[in-house]
């Protein structure tokens, strides 16, 4: 062997022990951390020391925790980690409120882990059967068959074993942090490190240990909500182990019980499919592949797997966190697609594919970094979703509600209400299936929400024909001299009953799976926001249904007639291009793209079917009007 391989090997070696003992080092200095964080409370409350010999402990630890800190206090990046263990310490001097404690703490646990690249996470899913006979073998003389701390040989400790059925302190500890207790022990108490078991059998029993603690039927809650959607409570495996239940509480409505069904099935986790943008940049990838074979179909269908099957799934709760990425990523996916049926050049394809996989990976990392929505942004999130879906619907609604009222025909009124409640309460059943039983695809959710657009477009553009029409001279004798009974015939109201119920769980279905995606991303203390928006967004559309019939029914009827049809006609053209663009993205009809931004509000898209749909509607509306116009001045 040369003296350079000598020299090399060395190098090697002294690098390897070095940074072996580094990891150590920060993993013994997050145990130290995460145990100031959940015992401080035992030791100090409301000011008060409750616990002399905790609270000295405490004082102590902070002491090593700075110390340890300036040892590794080489690089920059640590400096800021050395003021917060003196801010740590002056808290604990000045028996400071627990919850600013634990604040911090968390705070540095998390930095700790992620400038020293510590792994905190199982290899494998941890075998809860297996970590059942370790902690018999090896804990339960001291904490007890059931883990409350009662075991044969309890008494003789001090302190005493820890009582992990404990709520309270399950709910702060990770499971990392068992594993890392587990691994090192506790100086100055019974714990001793557990250094000769393998990692594998290390987690193994903590995800035993760590179930312990859970109140009641949470796991069996938890277990629930997950299997209706993964994405109620977005919990990966580094989640999973580095989280306590308090803290995926604060942060997603259902935390605390998805994590207390995943500490006693973690299996469910760890096999769980991929994520449905983990998805997108797989199918993008073999789309491409296919494209550069020569092969632009199976290109055309991976691209649109990609988008049905991979983002649409998760675009309403990206749209939460980051609505201009959302719209970003659809508009890059629909120009993709349309380059693959031209057939553009390899290198173009190839470059959107590598725009796309790159808006991918930072949507990943905003689900990644959200902590949830606040308050506020809840509430008119909530609200500006009720008010954007249900407002259409409404002056559909609305509209009839206010001819049937102005003509006399109360009596008609029932099939009105027909229509509106069964659009309601299939929605509720839609909500209850989507939730607890199926998971509605992207192309189903395109291809109902399509087709319902469609059907009502049609269905407006007609009613909205006929009330205009009896704006003229001549259709207004018409419509004076024939029983309107004969004209609201029972097969007419059943027709309207269709229109109503059409126009309606069209925005129910859109606005449900908005709000399972807002719910998603809501905090135990913005939840209750979520739902103060969806009051204060009842309210607002029944003011405006109030208002807009208490007005119009005050018109003439001609005027009555005539600004009425006007809106089913408008309604009809937004319609029309809402349900060709949801069509297009199922990919059931052609797409051909334009360059400019969408119009939501008003239905227009970057589409030429779309708008050659909308020009047809706009044309034959302003024909009818223009022949009520001639009509009246003859």
């Amino acid at each position: 062997m040369t003296r350079l391989n000598c020299l090399l090997l060395s190098l090697i070696l002294q690098f390897t022990f070095l940074t072996g003992t580094y990891a150590n080092d920060s993993a013994r200095l997050v145990q130290l951390v995460d145990y100031v964080g959940v015992d401080y409370s035992e030791a100090v409350s409301n000011g008060v020391v409750v616990n002399q010999l905790e609270y000295e402990e405490m004082v102590e630890f902070s002491g090593i925790i700075e110390i340890e800190l300036q040892k590794m206090a080489t690089a920059s990046e640590m400096q800021g980690l050395l003021e917060q263990a003196k801010d740590l310490k002056g808290l604990i001097l000045s028996r400071a409120p627990s919850a600013k404690v634990k604040s911090l703490t968390q705070s540095m646990r998390a930095t700790i882990i992620q400038m020293s690249g510590l792994k905190v996470t199982p290899d494998q899913a941890p075998d809860i059967g297996r970590g059942k006979l370790l902690y018999q073998g090896e804990c339960a003389a001291c904490h007890g068959a059931g883990g409350s701390g009662d075991g044969e040989l309890a008494e003789e400790l001090d302190p005493q074993p820890t009582d992990f059925t404990d709520e309270a302190r399950y709910s702060q500890r990770s499971l990392y942090a068992l594993y890392n207790t587990i691994t090192n022990g506790v100086e100055g108490t019974g714990m001793a490190a557990y250094a000769h078991l393998s990692a594998d059998d290390r987690w193994n029993l903590a995800a035993y240990v760590g179930q312990f603690g859970a109140i009641g039927d949470m796991a069996h809650k938890g277990r629930q909500i997950w299997h209706q959607s993964d994405a109620s409570a977005p919990i990966d495996i580094e989640r999973y182990a580095g989280l306590s239940p308090e803290e995926a509480a604060e942060k997603w409505a259902s935390g605390a019980e998805v994590m207390a069904y995943l500490r006693t099935e973690p299996t469910a986790l760890f096999d769980r499919k991929d994520q449905p943008l983990d998805v997108a940049i797989a199918l993008l990838r073999s789309g491409l592949d296919s494209y550069e074979n020569g092969d632009a179909e199976n290109a055309y269908t991976a691209t649109l797997a990609a988008y049905l099957e991979g983002f649409e799934l998760v675009e309403a709760s990206l749209s939460a966190i980051d609505a201009p990425l959302m719209r970003q990523i659809e508009a890059q996916m629909m120009q993709l697609r349309s380059a693959i049926r031209t057939e553009v050049p390899v290198g173009e394809v190839t470059s959107r594919v590598q725009e796309l996989q790159s808006l991918l990976q930072r949507a990943k990392t905003a689900f990644s970094n959200n902590e949830g929505l606040s308050a506020s942004a809840a509430f008119v999130t909530s609200l500006v979703i009720l008010l954007r879906e249900g407002l259409e619907a409404l002056l559909v609604v609305v509209a009839i509600s206010a001819f049937l009222m102005k003509t006399g025909r109360r009596e008609a009124m029932p099939f009105l209400h027909t229509g509106w409640i069964a659009a309601l309460l299939l929605g509720g059943l839609t909500w209850v299936v989507s939730e607890r039983f199926i998971q509605i695809s992207g192309a189903t959710r395109e291809v109902t929400e399509g087709v319902a657009a469609l059907l009502a477009s049609g269905m407006l553009l007609f009613v909205g024909y006929w009330l205009h029409s009896k704006t003229s001279a001549a259709g207004w004798q018409a419509f004076i001299q024939k029983s309107l009974q004969a004209v609201l015939n029972r097969r007419t109201l059943w027709g309207l009953t269709g229109l109503t119920f059409i126009s309606v769980y069209r925005e129910v279905f859109e606005t449900i799976l908005f709000y399972q995606a807002l719910w998603a991303q809501a905090t135990r203390d913005s939840a209750d926001w979520i739902m103060a928006g969806f009051g204060a967004g009842v309210l607002i559309l029944a003011i405006v249904a109030g208002l807009v019939i208490r007005f119009s029914v005050r018109l003439p009827l001609r005027q009555f007639f005539s600004s009425t049809g006007i809106l089913l006609l408008a309604l009809s053209f937004i319609f029309a291009g809402k349900g060709i663009a949801a069509l297009q993205e199922a990919g059931t009809i052609p797409q051909t793209l334009l360059q400019f931004n969408a119009i939501e509000w008003l239905g227009i898209y970057p589409n030429q079917e779309g708008l050659y749909l909308q020009a047809a509607i706009l044309i034959a509306s302003l024909a009818f009007l223009s022949r009520s116009l001639f009509s009246k001045k003859n």
